[in-house]
């Protein structure tokens, strides 16, 4: 029976990791995993390390804080490695921590595999890491088009295998969805969706809320609450104030595709908007001194995926104090009221989706790979 580590350190990563397993045992039969990951690793038979709740993180301030137990964490995952010697060690996302125990791991065990699915993103950061991951990564496995061509370039063995994303969602009525969902057919439906991490949802949520119940002192636009898994809906509706704000739960991604319009939190959900051909403001803010570093070391121009696969500005983005009640308003009313505007970002999505659209089955795609 082959053994695998596995590690993922954020919710995204978590689903595709439980999919993943699924895919390696249709493909390769009986496996063991073990691992660092959340419900869907677990669900799928992760023999769990540690929670993805307790490792997450977000900017450079936050990091520091704990350095420490990352650490800890780092050596006691390689020295299992090194002890029961697996098939390969599997690093979804995560770079922070993932680069780390890959160097980790090939200082005590230089001949144990390591494959890296999802990619770092070194060409908005820091492409001095490349050195390093050609070092100690064997195989990376990329679900963006043009970082294959990157990481060749750098020597790297890479192989593009699609979007995950894509195979698993296909579209549905929206009216249907609504109707599910509960939600009013003749209103305008904003999605509200604050962030998979609890660090998230303590900077953006209030500032959503705020610009959501402002919106809604038009009584034909309604905004609804899109809840990321792992967050209790008793224990938010404790911390936050969110009145006669409805709250999605089961099904966030639903709440994504049947809405007219959305504000999101910089992240995975954001190429999920472009895919659903969604409209959104994407927003993200961090600590000062996290927003100075990050000011400092990007590369790009922008901070969502679709912007940055279209090379220019095809949904509107506001990132630290530009992230204000006033400002969400500004643009979600422009969303709302500008049909010509509105068309014109729903016709960029689908130019954006259609560079994805040439490669399926992604899950099997990777497992082949790492099960060979």
């Amino acid at each position: 029976m082959k053994r695998y580590v596995i590690i993922a350190g954020e919710t995204s990563g978590d689903q595709y990791g439980g999919q993943l397993m699924n895919s390696m045992r249709n493909v390769a039969g009986h496996i063991e995993f073990w691992g660092v990951g959340g419900d869907d690793m677990v669900r799928a038979g992760l023999n769990q390390f540690e929670d993805i709740h307790k490792i997450e993180v977000i900017g450079f301030s936050e990091a520091i804080k704990k350095v420490p137990y990352m650490n800890s964490l780092v050596r006691k995952i390689a020295k299992f490695v090194y002890e029961i010697k697996p098939h390969s060690v599997i690093l979804i996302d995560f770079p922070g921590f993932n680069l780390s125990l890959a160097k980790k791991i090939k200082l005590l065990s230089p001949s144990t595999r390591i494959d890296f699915f999802i990619s770092p993103q070194l060409w908005a950061w820091n492409e001095n890491r490349v050195v390093a991951i050609k070092k100690n990564v064997d195989n990376m496995l990329v679900i963006f088009p043009f970082e294959e061509k990157f990481y060749k370039q750098h020597g790297v063995t890479a192989k593009y295998v699609g979007h995950p994303f894509l195979d698993y969602w296909k579209p549905s009525n929206k009216k249907m969805l609504r109707k599910k969902l509960n939600l009013p057919l003749r209103k305008k439906i904003v999605g509200v969706f604050p962030g998979s991490r609890t660090q998230e949802l303590k900077k953006h949520f209030p500032i959503y809320l705020r610009a959501a119940k402002k919106l809604m002192k038009n009584r034909n636009i309604e905004c609804v609450v899109g809840l990321a898994p792992g967050f209790n809906e008793i224990e938010i509706k404790k911390l936050y104030d969110l009145s006669d704000l409805k709250i999605i739960t089961e099904s966030p991604i639903e709440l994504l595709e049947c809405c007219d319009a959305a504000i999101v939190t910089s992240g995975t959900i954001s190429l999920q908007a472009t895919f659903m051909n969604t409209p959104c403001v994407v927003a993200y803010k961090l600590s000062k001194l996290s927003g100075y570093i990050s000011k400092l070391l990007i590369k790009v121009k922008y901070i969502s995926m679709t912007n940055i696969v279209a090379n220019k500005k095809i949904i509107p983005e506001i990132i630290q104090n530009d992230v204000n009640a006033d400002n969400l308003l500004l643009i979600m009313n422009r969303l709302l009221d500008d049909k010509e505007y509105y068309n014109a970002i729903k016709h960029e999505m689908k130019l954006v989706t259609n560079k994805f659209t040439n490669k399926s089955n992604v899950m099997n795609n990777v497992a082949t790979i790492i099960t060979k």
